[in-house]
């Protein structure tokens, strides 16, 4: 009788790549959505949509030495009634007014006008992007290092996962080979 081992490594890898691969699915779409969120932070605010609207006040008469009642003023004319949190002087031609809302006005004396800003939240993107910067908690530092490590089984695992002809290690090597080599491109570039 032989004690050879029965086990299929070829089916056990692929199984294994596939269930972990399943379990992936939402964790690489939320890190795949917040990265690319992420890259173009420059273009856009991905955690907030924020909209201006300017409003013209020209021929006003300012109370510019009581900051009280230059708010009461300046949330007149926008018809605003938003408690205040905070206001300054950000030059001598702008006062800015900040709600608590989390909106804020800014009477820009040199234009002639008040500029209202409001910020809306972009809960799903502020969601994943806390995720993928790590702004939870230290056990999302954990999980998230087992997801790398789950990423990397399944990255090595892939290339066990086709006999053959349309295995990695005939001319699909160059498939492979490319995507090493890229990122390695820009490093010295």
């Amino acid at each position: 009788m032989s004690n050879k081992s029965s086990i299929n490594w070829f089916k056990l890898n692929r199984n294994l790549h596939r269930d972990i691969g399943y379990f992936c699915v939402g964790l690489v779409i939320i890190f795949a959505v917040s990265g690319i969120a992420v890259n173009h932070k420059d273009d856009w605010n991905p955690n907030y949509k924020v909209s201006h609207q300017q409003i013209s006040v020209s021929d006003e008469t300012w109370q510019l030495d009581n900051d009280e009642l230059l708010i009461e003023q300046i949330i007149s004319h926008a018809d605003i009634s938003e408690p205040v949190k905070a206001s300054y002087w950000v030059s001598p031609q702008e006062f800015k007014v900040f709600l608590k809302n989390g909106n804020n006005l800014s009477l820009k004396l040199n234009k002639d006008v008040i500029s209202y800003e409001a910020i809306e939240p972009r809960h799903v993107f502020q969601a994943f992007n806390r995720l993928h910067l790590n702004e939870t908690n230290a056990s999302w530092v954990i999980f998230s290092d087992i997801f790398a490590g789950l990423l990397l089984f399944l990255a090595i695992s892939g290339l066990f996962m086709i006999k053959g002809k349309n295995s990695p290690w005939g001319s699909r090597s160059v498939l492979v080979i490319s995507g090493m080599l890229l990122p390695a491109a820009y490093v010295f570039l």
